[in-house]
């Protein structure tokens, strides 16, 4: 088991000069002339050897007009794919019944930093194989009822081709055994299902509030602060806001707890470990973690497991402490052993996310490359298994772009639609043209084919070839020199493979206008 080292980042001045504080501007977008996506730029800093894989990212608040959807980009900052402008959340790559798949949460935000949603299984060819929607007997902020209620935080698909998804409940409860508590105070109860994903059918539930032997409302670190007296205005006690499916159950992070929950399948405890007090919870240990997010599980087995938290650490009293990713070597054996590595940044470029962050083992057996993004803040940095910074990315002013987590992952995908070309004029005078190539989520192609065709109505058999261009980022561009031709169609290929061909593209025609811009400036 390769071991954790502290992590350390160099300074990367750039980064730090974008630190954004309401000037007013706002952060450049992409545009496109084959569609109408319009990711914001990643700003890319390489720094050594960094890991394959693309980059996914749902990035939130970037612009008044787009940049909300859920976007992949390479590891130059290039877009690869970008979906739906809808509100999204926990944009990531999954493995189902054998098969890699995306996967997204959308629908409605801003509920007391929770939300109402549907989970969206996409194939490697973009089509929606599944949507994971959840009914129960929910009560809501409002009293409005919701067509379906999959909380933002979490939606995970099991080995066994299940999901499992958060959720959230309105109730009341008695929390005079805190100082500032009251008999029927209104709290958040956090609860998480297990769902067929074929058939939307609940498998399994558990509720934080039917298990106060484990979860006393007394121990919650999170103060009432005049919360609770409402239905309205409920208290968030315990915010679950990661469900990890073990070999033994479940792994729940409970962030106002500082805890990660270990339960067995049927629900009931297995242990705590905490990230406070090293003798609180049932595994004393020298972690500290605070405030945390993304609790995950790699490399479980009956004797030991490595456990990795996103550590917050940025609501306590006083001068807020740096956000870090904690990885935890738990010896599951004896329940007593516990060693730690903490991923620290440099002084001088300090991070910290009050909200949201993830913390993700990108190679933990092989190259040792970690990536942590910070949530609330706009950025994201890998590491080598030396410790080291590789790679920091970037994609909006710190405080007015975020995303909840951010992940890398080595997806492979062909689209199920065309590619798309389009054609324009030089200039409307002349019969040169520039043709436009992109194919939205294609990660296989590396060079364009341009035809030429008789008819609106041709296919590529009909056609000639007049030139063949490399692939240059999304969008490729090709200048071609009186094509004589009014159709094209442009081909993507691998090689010398044909992987699509888009529909017919039209030339516009050459201006009819007897007297040109340089006629004119003649007379």
């Amino acid at each position: 088991m390769r071991p954790f080292v502290y992590l350390s980042v160099l300074l990367l001045s750039t980064l730090g000069a974008l630190a954004h504080h309401g000037t007013g501007e706002e952060w450049p977008a992409q545009q496109f002339e084959t569609g109408t996506w319009t990711p914001p730029y990643l700003m890319v800093g390489k720094l050594g050897e960094v890991n394959p894989g693309n980059i996914f990212i749902n990035v939130r608040n970037a612009l008044e007009d787009g940049g909300t959807a859920p976007t992949i980009y390479d590891n130059d900052g290039e877009m690869i794919w970008q979906g739906v402008q809808r509100k999204t959340m926990d944009f990531k790559m999954q493995k189902l019944f054998g098969k890699d798949v995306i996967t997204y949460w959308d629908g409605e935000t801003g509920v007391l930093g929770y939300g109402y949603g549907s989970v969206h299984v996409l194939d490697a060819s973009y089509k929606e194989i599944y949507t994971v929607t959840l009914q129960d007997n929910f009560v809501t902020p409002d009293g409005k009822k919701r067509d379906t209620y999959v909380d933002v935080h979490e939606h995970l698909i099991t080995p066994k081709g299940t999901m499992i998804v958060s959720a959230i409940n309105i109730t009341q409860v008695d929390t005079s055994m805190r100082p500032e508590g009251h008999p029927g105070t209104w709290i958040i109860d956090c609860l998480f299902y297990e769902v067929d994903i074929k058939t939307n059918e609940i498998l399994f539930s558990w509720a934080a509030t039917e298990n106060q032997d484990i979860l006393p409302l007394g121990a919650s670190k999170f103060p009432m602060w005049g919360s609770g007296f409402s239905q309205e205005s409920p208290w968030d006690c315990y915010h679950m806001n990661s469900i990890q499916y073990a070999n033994h159950g479940y792994v729940v992070s409970i962030r106002y707890y500082w805890y990660a929950l270990y339960l067995h399948h049927d629900g009931t405890k297995r242990w705590i470990l905490s990230g406070g007090n090293r003798d609180e919870g049932d595994i004393p240990n020298d972690a500290h973690f605070a405030w945390q997010h993304d609790i995950r599980v790699y490399n479980e087995t009956d004797d030991s497991m490595v456990l990795t938290a996103f550590n917050n650490d940025v609501l306590n009293e006083g001068p807020p402490s740096e956000s870090t990713g904690v990885a935890i070597n738990v010896d599951l054996k004896n329940m007593t052993g516990v060693t730690f590595r903490q991923a620290n940044s440099h002084f001088s470029d300090p991070s910290f996310a009050r909200t949201q962050g993830s913390f993700q083992l990108l190679d933990y057996n092989t190259t040792g490359h970690m990536l942590m993004s910070y949530g609330s803040t706009c950025k994201w940095k890998e590491y080598n298994g030396d410790g080291k910074v590789v790679m920091t990315g970037q994609f909006g002013y710190v405080g007015h772009a975020q995303a909840y987590r951010t992940f890398k992952f080595p997806w492979h995908a062909i689209p199920h639609y065309p590619p798309t070309g389009v054609a324009k004029r030089i200039s409307e005078y002349t019969t040169d043209v520039l043709v436009y190539m992109s194919w939205n989520g294609c990660t296989e192609h590396d060079n364009w084919n341009i035809y030429s065709v008789p008819t609106a109505h041709s296919t590529i058999e009909d056609g000639t070839l007049l030139h063949n261009h490399a692939k240059k980022g999304f969008e490729t561009h090709a200048d071609l020199r009186d094509p004589n031709t009014k159709h094209l169609i442009v081909e993507a290929l691998q090689g010398t493979k044909s992987l699509g061909v888009s529909r017919v593209v039209e030339i516009p025609p050459i201006s009819q206008d007897t007297e040109t811009p340089d006629d004119e400036w003649k007379a």
